[in-house]
């Protein structure tokens, strides 16, 4: 007879060994690595906060710094921070707990209100990425707005937009780049709102009440 308690499927250890492998290809793995010290909860707080303020010089940076060279490197630098947020926020929601399991370690967050605060603060790093992305890469789109791409908060408000639903309103892709750009930035919008803020915040403590019908 078979050990019903032996595993049978194979789709979760292939994940996590995938996004093991690609969560290394970060600069802030490579920060980490260079500088051991630098592994702690207080130095990953700050890289967080850092790459935030990043994020927001990084609209205006493009639109004013009228040099293609600066533009292309600010648009690789978001595309690759970008990468590394959706990574990291995989591995923390569906497969750091997993493998720590499976390794026989303990595993623990440091607090559900924390990983919450920076979830948004990832959330919103993303929208200002990509409205520099809009910014650079503007030939790629149709903008029903006119002008929108030639302001701050145009380009803001076109990647909350995005972000926030499928819906294309101010932004008309016109070659595969510009679908890829759209359709990415709509899908991650999609997986941190649904599976990575819904999966924290029903988790965080709920405070005591002073109304009697709801002790």
């Amino acid at each position: 007879m078979e050990n019903s308690g032996k595993r049978k499927t194979f789709i979760l250890d292939f994940w996590a060994y995938i996004f093991k492998v690609i969560g290394k290809i970060s600069f802030f793995n490579l920060v980490r690595f260079l500088f051991p010290s630098s592994k702690t909860g207080l130095f990953s707080e700050a890289w967080a906060l850092g790459h935030l303020l990043l994020a927001v010089l990084s609209v205006p940076a493009v639109l004013y710094i009228n040099n293609q060279y600066v533009g292309f490197f600010i648009a690789s630098y978001a595309l690759l921070r970008v990468f590394e947020i959706v990574v990291y926020q995989t591995n923390v929601l569906l497969f750091d707990e997993y493998r720590a399991k499976k390794a026989g370690k303990e595993y623990a967050l440091h607090g559900y209100r924390r990983i919450v605060v920076l979830l948004i603060q990832n959330y919103f790093e993303i929208i200002f990425w990509f409205a520099a992305q809009y910014v650079v890469f503007n030939s790629l789109f149709s903008f029903s707005v006119e002008g929108s791409n030639e302001s701050v908060f145009g380009a803001i408000y076109t990647s909350f937009v995005v972000m926030t639903s499928f819906g294309y309103y101010n932004v008309t892709p016109l070659g595969v780049l510009a679908y890829s750009l759209v359709i990415g930035q709509a899908m991650i919008g999609l997986f941190m709102t649904l599976l990575s803020l819904a999966r924290f915040v029903g988790l965080i403590p709920t405070p005591k009440s002073r109304d009697i019908t709801e002790q």
